[in-house]
């Protein structure tokens, strides 16, 4: 099974990694505001946030769903960077920060072990290229994001 997404949607996801990266113009005080991490951290907190608030809206999470799907290839393009370098406690610190923010919160001080553990377990493959999600990760997928959806309670 492999849902289909329209230009406009790429086109859409595009402006929010594009706003999620900090390129709007606004600027922060917070040093850590700016790093990588910080960015990493924003775009998948505004991730999961959007997978949490449509799993909250419908009950399941549904992988044909074209906004779930935006956020599971904006999710694919950070995961790399969290396996790489979750160990080191400078990008962590960052890292954290961002999802809070990127979140609004729903990932925070208490489910930020969780949520990191789960995501370097989370296997992406072949979402960003294909537009869909492949038959064969459709299981592995949605256990990794119950994982997650999991540590948000409500």
């Amino acid at each position: 099974m492999k849902a289909k997404i329209s230009l406009a949607a790429i086109v859409l996801a595009g402006f929010v990694l594009f706003a999620a990266c900090g390129t709007s113009g606004s600027k922060t005080t917070s040093s850590s505001a700016s790093s990588a991490a910080y960015n990493t951290g924003s775009v998948v907190g505004q991730s999961l946030l959007g997978i949490y608030q449509q799993y909250k809206s419908s009950g399941k999470i549904d992988l044909t769903n074209p906004t779930t799907l935006l956020q599971l290839m904006a999710l694919s393009t950070q995961i790399e960077t969290v396996k790489q370098n979750y160990k080191n406690a400078s990008f962590y610190a960052d890292f954290a920060k961002g999802a809070a923010f990127g979140s609004q919160n729903t990932v925070n001080n208490n489910n930020i072990g969780g949520v990191v553990n789960a995501l370097t377990g989370l296997n992406l493959g072949g979402i960003t290229n294909s537009g869909g999600v492949p038959a064969s990760n459709t299981t592995s997928i949605v256990n990794g994001l119950t994982t997650i959806l999991g540590l948000f309670g409500k």
